[in-house]
């Protein structure tokens, strides 16, 4: 071979290196600081995708080359109610606020230690905390068994009348009713308020299809039947586990300066 073409020949080096720098680069784009997204939020083209982004990042860990203290003071300052970015809302209804001060939390001693004392337990718009509480479950957990015991009893009743049909419908319903109590628990868990608006509709309709099934039955039964009937359950549970006040929204896009 000739020497021309022994330099024209790439170095082992440079053919190892080239590809170790694309991981870097694809983790840079992918994952951009919280300094760039904040200025991305503050900026006067500001679209509701970059709020989107903002609260993504605030989920995500701290980078292995990021000040602890300085990720800790930017949270602090989205914490801040004098801080206009902590009331933009995301398209899942998560505030950035929330966001910023899970990720505070996050951080563990002690950094969540320097969470403001009126932060502790935050409230939503209409002053219910918000999130799950351990009552809102289990009640949620006993009603969803108390509605299933007194299904299985219509169905019991349905199949010894030789009522094939019905039996079918009163399984649906059951199913109906599991999914949309649990969809409602974890929309409030994740605070998704479409989950909790699609699910009180139908926790709503299931205490009022209760509620008809009882006043009648209260007629033939002096009102015995206003107590064994679960509506009242699943009347709790709908309003236990309505949906969470409407947040105020950021504006989708900012006009810019002329």
């Amino acid at each position: 071979m000739s020497q021309e073409a022994l330099r024209s020949e790439p170095l082992p080096s440079s053919v190892d290196e080239a590809p170790a720098d694309v991981p870097d680069s694809i983790a840079a784009e992918s994952f951009p600081p919280l300094t760039f997204l904040l200025e991305e939020v503050r900026s006067p083209g500001m679209m509701r995708a970059d709020i989107d982004a903002l609260i993504v990042g605030l989920g995500r860990p701290p980078a292995p080359d990021e000040p602890l203290r300085e990720r800790a003071d930017l949270l602090l300052g989205l914490l801040d109610r004098s801080n206009p970015v902590g009331d933009y809302t995301g398209s899942g209804g998560m505030k950035v606020r929330h966001a910023a001060k899970e990720a505070l939390l996050a951080m563990g001693y002690p950094y969540a230690m320097e969470l403001p004392p009126e932060l502790v337990e935050a409230k939503g718009a209409d002053g219910r905390a918000v999130g799950l509480s351990a009552g809102n479950i289990t009640l949620a957990v006993v009603s969803l068994l108390y509605q299933s015991g007194a299904l299985a009893a219509v169905w019991l009743f349905l199949a010894y009348s030789r009522m094939e049909a019905a039996t079918e419908v009163m399984l649906g319903i059951g199913a109906v009713l599991w999914l949309f109590t649990v969809l409602s628990l974890v929309g409030h868990h994740s605070r998704s308020r479409d989950m909790q608006s699609i699910s009180s509709v139908v926790l709503w309709a299931a205490a009022v299809v209760w509620l008809l099934v009882a006043l009648p039955l209260a007629l033939f039964t002096n009102g015995v039947a206003l107590l064994f009937v679960p509506w009242h359950l699943a009347l709790w549970t709908a309003i236990s586990l309505r949906p969470e006040a409407e947040e105020e929204e950021a504006p989708t896009k900012r006009a810019p300066p002329p």
